[in-house]
């Protein structure tokens, strides 16, 4: 399975470092997953697992002019999806590295168990998310 991580940050606060932290987490999840899910085997109705978190604090009018909008997508005929799930801006920001790779993880495993209602008639939700799991626990 192919695997993208990416991510629509807020720069509207420069100083915040989002977008540095952002590339830390992502570049160390991306590190580990990518090589596990090449070779992981997790049927064939979903070949791409798109994930594109979104962490952007908005003000009431940006949210009702509908900025930032989540996306959970699954494209049959490619069998690839786009899941772009909010991430918290304030908990983000104020975390640890490691609660920051967390967050990631917590969004990736929430878009793959709304993919396994989606993706039912070849597809190992449950196992890649075992396997996500696994590849970040702290033993």
């Amino acid at each position: 399975m192919k695997f993208f991580l990416s991510g629509e940050i807020d720069g509207t606060r420069p100083n915040d470092l989002i977008d540095k932290k952002f590339q830390l987490a992502s570049t160390y999840i991306e590190e580990k997953l990518t090589p596990l899910l090449a070779k992981g085997n997790y049927g064939e109705e979903v070949l791409e697992l798109n994930i594109i978190p979104i962490i952007a604090k908005l003000s009431p009018e940006m949210e009702e002019a509908g900025w930032y909008k989540e996306r959970k997508l699954f494209k049959r005929k490619s069998n690839s999806t786009d899941f772009r799930l909010r991430i918290s801006y304030d908990e983000f920001s104020a975390g640890t590295d490691d609660s920051r790779v967390q967050l990631i993880i917590d969004n990736i495993i929430q878009s793959v168990r709304i993919l396994s209602t989606r993706a039912k008639n070849d597809f190992a939700g449950k196992q890649l998310e075992l396997d996500i799991q696994a590849c970040f626990s702290k033993v």
